[in-house]
């Protein structure tokens, strides 16, 4: 019963990594596609660039540079 709540936690940590991964995936291959794709696909991916901007938390992440470099 253990190894079962194991597996089920382990699901649930790769959940929410996931989550908190996707914006920087999509800031990485967004503009890739961007480059390869045309007309309508490339608004798309356009949409698709800055709602991943808007999804990071750039507080956060200038507070980590800031701890840093000091």
């Amino acid at each position: 019963m253990s190894f079962l709540c194991l597996i089920q936690c382990g699901y649930i940590g790769l959940r929410f990594l996931r989550y908190k991964a996707s914006p920087w995936l999509t800031l990485a291959i967004a503009p890739i596609k961007l480059l390869t794709s045309s007309k309508a696909q490339r608004t798309y991916e356009q949409i698709r660039y800055m709602q991943a901007i808007s999804r990071i938390n750039f507080v956060s992440v200038y507070e980590l540079l800031n701890d840093l470099l000091w």
